[in-house]
C-alpha cells in the first residue's frame, strides 16, 4: 500500500505551500486538503498564469492529479463554485477529478455574519480572522448543531437546514447587545447566492473520501496531503486564542482525511527565508525597523492572498521553527523566497528573552511572555537570485545563510531539500 506524504507550512502561514505542491505533483497521483476552509490562500504561478486556490487543493494546474476535499474541512458552496468557475474561464475543468467528503462541514450564508459579529464584539481584542465564517462553522459543528456536506443530498435536508438557520438567527440576534446588526436585505441577498451555489454543488462528486483514498492507496497511488495556514496557527499548539480554528499539524491528517497513522509517509515542511504573519497576536521575530519591514513587504509582495491585508514581516525564527518541526515530525524542508533580500544585513532569531532578562528555553504558554529576542547577523545577498536554478551560481552569502539553518535543525532529523528563487514551479535550487 502506498503512503500519504504531507506538506505543511511551518510558520504563520503564507510560506508558499502551493508552489511546492505544484512542483512535487508530477510524482504524485493526487492531492488532498484535510483541514481549514476558504480562509486559506495558496497561490500557484506558471509563466503568465497566477491562480489562488482557497478551497480547492493545489492540483488544478496538473491535469492528471485527483483532488480530494477531506472531512476535516468547512466548505462554503459559494466559494467552492466560484473557484471552479474561475478555472473553467481559463479552460481548466476540475469537476471530473474533484472529490468532496460527505462528512465535510457545511458553511451557511449566516456563518460569515456571525464571524463579523464576534470580531465586532471583541473589538480591540479581535483575533483578526478572514471573516469567512470558519471559526463559527467549526465551533457549531463541534456543538453538533451544523450540517455535513452529504446532507444536502438527503430527503430531510430542507428541514435540517431550516432548524439550523433558526438557531443561527437566534445567535445573531444576541449580538445586538454589542451593537452589531445585519439587515434582512443583506441576509436575503446572501441566501439567494448561497442557495444557487448549493444547487451547483449537488452536481459534484460528494462521496466517502476516506474510503476512496484508502482504495487509491491500495492501488499503489501516491497522494500528497496539503496543509493550510501554518503550524504556528494550530488550534492547540499555536498562540491561543490567536490561532486558526482547526489543527494544522500532521496528526490531524488521520482525523481530517480518515486515514490511519500507518499511512503517513514523509512530512515535508515549507518556510520562507524570512517570516510573515497576519491577524492578531504577538509576533516575536517582527522586524523592529518599520522602514526595513516595509522593504520586505514591498519586495516580497506580502499582502494576504485571501484578504489583501499587509503582512507583518520578521526574521527567520529558529526557536519557532524547531518547535514546529518537532510537533509535525518534519523530515524534509523547503525554503521559499530566498530571492527576497532587500537589505545589506539580515538577522536570524536564535532565542527568546523574558521580562526578567532570562532566556526562555521552550515555547512559552503565551508569546507575549517574550519581551526580546537574541539574534545572529548575516550579510545580505542582494536581489540577483531571482530565477536561479543552479546552486553553483548562488551568492556565497545565501549559501552561508542556508547552511546555517541546516546546521540548526539537523539534530531533529531534517534535511533541506530545495530553496525557492521565485514563485514559478521551475524557480528552485536543489540542496
Amino acid at each position: 500500500m502506498a503512503k500519504i506524504d504531507i506538506l505543511l507550512g511551518l510558520q504563520w502561514g503564507d510560506e508558499g505551500k502551493g508552489k511546492q505542491i505544484d512542483e512535487l505533483l508530477p510524482t504524485y497521483d493526487g492531492v488532498a486538503r484535510f483541514q481549514g476552509g476558504d480562509n486559506a490562500g495558496h497561490t500557484i504561478k506558471l509563466n503568465d498564469i497566477s491562480i489562488v486556490g482557497h478551497l480547492l487543493p493545489s492540483g488544478f494546474l496538473r491535469p492528471g492529479a485527483d483532488m480530494f476535499i477531506g472531512n476535516g474541512l468547512v466548505v462554503n458552496p459559494v466559494s467552492l463554485i466560484k473557484e471552479i468557475n474561475q478555472l473553467k474561464e481559463r479552460d481548466i475543468d476540475v469537476t471530473d477529478r474533484l472529490y468532496i467528503s460527505e462528512r465535510a462541514k457545511l458553511v451557511t450564508y449566516l456563518h460569515p455574519f456571525i464571524d463579523q459579529a464576534e470580531e465586532a464584539r471583541l473589538g480591540k481584542s479581535s483575533v483578526g480572522t478572514t471573516l469567512r465564517g470558519i471559526g463559527p462553522a467549526y465551533s457549531q459543528a463541534r456543538g453538533r448543531q451544523g450540517l455535513l456536506i452529504g446532507e444536502v443530498l438527503g430527503s430531510n435536508y430542507e428541514e435540517r437546514l431550516e432548524t439550523f438557520i433558526d438557531f443561527q438567527m437566534t445567535t445573531l440576534g444576541m449580538y445586538k447587545k454589542w451593537g452589531y446588526e445585519i439587515s434582512t436585505e443583506k441576509i436575503a441577498e446572501a441566501k439567494e447566492i448561497w442557495d444557487k451555489a448549493v444547487r451547483e454543488m449537488k452536481k459534484l462528486k460528494i462521496c466517502d473520501v476516506s474510503s476512496l483514498v484508502r482504495t487509491k492507496l491500495a492501488e499503489g497511488k501516491k497522494i500528497m496531503a496539503e496543509g493550510a495556514q501554518g503550524a504556528m496557527l494550530d488550534f492547540d499548539f499555536g498562540d491561543y486564542p490567536n490561532v486558526t480554528s482547526s489543527n494544522t499539524l500532521t496528526a490531524n491528517i488521520c482525523l481530517g482525511l480518515g486515514v490511519p497513522h500507518t499511512a503517513i509517509g514523509d512530512v515535508c515542511g515549507v518556510v520562507k527565508a524570512y517570516v510573515t504573519k497576519v491577524g492578531g497576536g504577538y509576533f516575536p521575530s517582527r522586524i523592529k525597523d518599520e522602514e526595513v519591514e516595509k522593504l520586505f513587504q514591498e519586495a516580497g509582495g506580502e499582502f494576504g492572498a485571501t484578504t489583501g491585508r499587509r503582512r507583518m514581516c520578521g526574521w527567520m525564527d529558529l526557536p519557532a521553527l524547531r518547535h514546529a518541526i518537532y510537533l509535525s515530525g518534519t523530515t524534509k524542508l523547503f525554503i521559499n523566497k530566498t530571492d527576497i533580500c532587500p537589505v545589506d544585513t539580515i538577522r536570524v532569531v536564535t532565542g527568546y528573552i523574558d521580562k526578567n532578562g532570562q532566556a526562555i528555553k521552550s515555547m512559552p504558554f503565551h508569546l507575549n511572555e517574550i519581551v526580546d529576542v537574541e539574534t545572529k547577523e548575516f550579510k545580505g545577498w542582494g536581489k540577483d537570485v531571482y530565477g536561479i536554478n543552479d546552486k553553483t551560481k548562488l551568492p556565497e552569502e545565501l549559501v552561508t545563510y542556508i547552511d546555517y539553518i541546516q546546521s540548526q535543525v539537523e539534530d531533529l532529523g531534517v534535511k533541506i531539500i530545495s530553496i525557492g528563487t521565485g514563485p514559478d514551479r521551475n524557480q528552485s535550487v536543489s540542496w
